[in-house]
């Protein structure tokens, strides 16, 4: 899976799973066979979430809210 391909994942999880429809990219990497992504869903207020996704399966494995 390439950039663009983790980041459409990661946004058609946020939209379908999480039901954040805002969202900004803020950081993504690629640490080893996980993809790190941060996005921004807040719409008034800063909202940060990340996103971990194995390269290999396409699945989410971990998503968490950051303060």
């Amino acid at each position: 899976m390439d950039t663009e391909e983790a980041i459409d994942r990661g946004i058609r999880f946020l939209e379908e799973k999480a039901g954040h429809y805002t969202h900004k990219l803020e950081n993504i990497k690629l640490a080893g066979a996980i993809w790190i992504i941060r996005f921004n869903v807040g719409f008034f207020e800063d909202v940060r979430v990340e996103l971990k996704i194995d390269d290999a399966t396409e699945r989410v494995v971990s998503y968490e809210q950051l303060k």
